[in-house]
């Protein structure tokens, strides 16, 4: 059985908040992710969805390094990544790269791209001067752009070609794993589905995976084979992209897609309005933590935290009345 390319198991984060002094020496922590689960397979493209806030964004920090994880492991290839030694931790940041939601501002202004993209393999050390430069002219060729470009600077190119130069600059050390951070939101309509079409043709052309992070439900349909659905710091459902899109097990992610439009503008639409905002991450509910904006909650829900259970189609879904999603 093939390994994971990454596998995360009870990952969470909390940050302590307030002084000791004003608690009585318990100090309040803000559960910005709280024991999360999933798994990326070799050329899979899993998603990562759900309001601001939700945790997406610290769950990042934490596989790239820049947060210790409070609990939970990640496996990377099945090497736990935490209490790794210094090698294979400069090993693992080699492998898994991210590109960021905005060309504008992740491209220094006063470097050229040769320099932009040069830069980790000058990092690494292994490549000399003339192999690094025929590193760059090889991925500015993969990702469609001219040798020439290697000259200039990232304020002579359009959006979509910068993100095309950062998307290079992700590829430089040949990772396995690429953390897609809403790749396409800050582009025009018109050039988004040219880079999801390079992000897809590089994958199947190197056998990436990707991680991807995104609010637009219309590019994760497009993307994922399987996504995970995230509210308050956990999952509450997840499983292959389709049957959580069109068959919702979990009564937030039948809200949360109900507010995509239909392609069909003839077709019967129904936009479900939750009441109320998410709760405080610092005193989230008991039980259930969508139980206060939830139009199918009991008393049970208040009492018990649902665990993730078999729904629709092989999704999983953490609710106490999944048969009752229908009355939605």
């Amino acid at each position: 059985m093939t390994l994971p390319v990454l596998e995360v198991s009870g990952l969470a984060k909390h940050y302590p908040v307030g002084s000791p002094w004003f608690h009585r020496g318990e100090r309040s922590v803000v559960r910005a992710v709280d024991g999360i689960s999933f798994s990326i397979a070799e050329g899979e493209t899993f998603g990562l969805i759900g309001e601001s806030g939700c945790g997406k964004t610290t769950t990042v920090k934490m596989l790239l390094g820049l947060e210790p994880s409070t609990a939970g492991r990640i496996l990377f290839q099945g090497e736990e990544v935490q209490n790794a030694d210094a090698a294979t931790l400069r090993q693992y940041r080699a492998q898994i790269q991210t590109v960021f939601q905005d060309p504008y501002s992740s491209l220094s202004p006063r470097m050229r791209v040769e320099e932009i993209i040069a830069e980790p393999l000058i990092t690494d050390g292994r490549l000399s001067a003339a192999d690094r430069r025929d590193r760059v002219a090889e991925l500015l060729e993969v990702v469609g752009l001219p040798k020439e470009a290697a000259t200039r600077f990232p304020h002579e190119f359009s959006g979509g070609q910068r993100q095309r130069i950062a998307i290079a600059r992700s590829l430089s050390q040949r990772p396995r794993l690429l953390i897609l951070d809403e790749p396409v939101s800050a582009l025009d309509v018109s050039i988004r589905a040219q880079v999801l079409n390079l992000l897809r043709d590089l994958q199947q052309r190197l056998g990436l995976s990707y991680l991807l992070i995104s609010h637009d439900f219309d590019v994760v349909a497009h993307m994922c084979r399987r996504i995970a659905v995230m509210y308050l710091g956990r999952i509450v459902e997840t499983g292959p992209t389709k049957i959580v899109r069109d068959r919702p097990s979990h009564p937030y992610s039948k809200a949360l897609f109900s507010a995509v439009l239909a392609p069909d503008p003839d077709a019967v639409h129904r936009h479900i309005r939750l009441p109320g905002v998410p709760p405080s991450p610092i005193d989230p509910p008991s039980g259930c933590r969508f139980r206060t904006r939830c139009p199918l909650a009991q008393p049970l829900c208040a009492e018990v935290e649902p665990q993730l259970l078999a729904g629709a189609g092989g999704a999983l879904a953490a609710c106490h009345f999944t048969e009752r999603i229908d009355s939605m």
